[in-house]
């Protein structure tokens, strides 16, 4: 493989779905894109972790498509086979240990063949002209003679700068504000821009996975999807073996908003004992000794609670920068998706603009 080159058109801070779009967008125009993220793989909160001898998605746990474009990449991803439809609805239920009724409305939930983690990697795998750095987090974003200069650091801190002509910012908009902030680019954006971001919100959520030693008791299709006015702390609970992901039983258990919130900074082992508990009616028999192995991952930015209305997240035109996510335009996969495709074109024309 030949080095890259010292400038790039653009790089793209994240490698979840919004990332990978604005990239694959990019890349399409002709122009050269590096991907910066600071896990080791790739798909953000499309995340799929073993835990013993399970498989667990852990962060996104479907995906739904109402538009067309975002079908025609499911429809593309699933003839390769890295999409499945899982269901058409799941169970509903009002509170913790009432009966949960099944709820479908008809409309596809699909779901990663072996994970949530294989919609990211299979757009990755398309695209050859894009390059992917992962072990890689972003410190600061600055601008210096004309460009964008984004200071890196791996692993094992050693650091370094990536410059190109435009950058493309996807973590959650209070770290893209932070990011900023340490390059000093804060202070050259208009005012109202800087406000408009700062608008933005999310709720956290507590992820937490149980391996089982015999099947649970979480009816078909394998999930229960809790109402948002439910006075328990759990907001969803699924099977990953009916789910079609894991050999072995195990369950991935999301806390609600305020739970999450409310708990953030206990300590973990504490948070994931009061949710195995909680989901007592769904684990057959006594949970000390049916739970096997347990792990928690605390999502500090999950789901955002203020979705602004343009799925672009302008900072500044010259050099172009810009924000983008699920916080843009609409919440979910298929906002992140539609998001990082329209902030990709952006930047084309922006780059065009500047003939780059």
């Amino acid at each position: 493989m030949t080095a890259p080159p010292a400038t790039w058109d653009a790089v793209v801070v994240g490698a979840g779905i919004a990332g990978l779009m604005a990239a694959s967008t990019i890349a399409a125009s002709g122009r050269r894109v590096i991907v910066l993220d600071k896990s080791r793989g790739v798909g953000g909160r499309m995340a799929t972790r073993r835990v013993g001898g399970a498989v667990c998605d852990h962060g996104a746990q479907f995906f739904t498509a109402r538009t067309e474009a975002f079908q025609h990449v499911i429809d593309t991803a699933a003839r390769e086979g890295m999409v499945v439809e899982w269901c058409r609805g799941f169970a509903r239920d009002g509170s913790i240990g009432m009966a949960a009724a099944t709820s479908g409305d008809g409309h596809p939930r699909y779901r990663g063949a072996r994970g949530m983690s294989d919609l990211p990697k299979w757009l990755v795998s398309r695209n050859e002209a894009i390059t992917v750095r992962t072990a890689a987090r972003a410190t600061a974003v600055a601008i210096g003679a004309g460009a964008v200069r984004v200071t890196v650091e791996d692993e094992h801190g050693a650091g370094d700068v990536v410059e190109a002509a435009g950058c493309v910012l996807t973590p959650p908009v209070p770290q893209s504000l932070d990011l900023l902030a340490a390059g000093a680019v804060l202070g050259r954006m208009g005012a109202d821009r800087v406000a408009r971001l700062q608008t933005v919100a999310y709720d956290p959520c507590f992820a937490v996975m149980l391996v089982l030693a015999r099947p649970s008791l979480v009816p078909e299709p394998g999930a229960i999807q809790f109402a948002d006015d439910s006075s328990g702390p759990v907001a969803w609970v699924a099977d990953n073996r009916r789910k079609g992901l894991s050999a072995v039983p195990a369950l991935t258990v999301h806390a609600t908003g305020s739970f999450s919130r409310e708990h953030f900074d206990a300590p973990l082992s504490e948070v994931a004992t009061s949710l195995s508990q909680a989901i007592r009616p769904w684990i057959d028999g006594d949970p000390q000794e049916v739970i096997v192995e347990r792990s928690i991952h605390r999502w500090k930015y999950a789901t955002p609670t203020t979705v602004l209305p343009d799925p672009v997240g302008v900072v500044m035109e010259r050099p172009p920068i810009a924000c983008c996510g699920d916080a843009f335009a609409g919440p979910r996969v298929e906002g992140a998706f539609a998001s990082g495709a329209a902030t990709g074109a952006w930047m084309v024309q922006q780059l065009q603009g500047g003939h780059r």
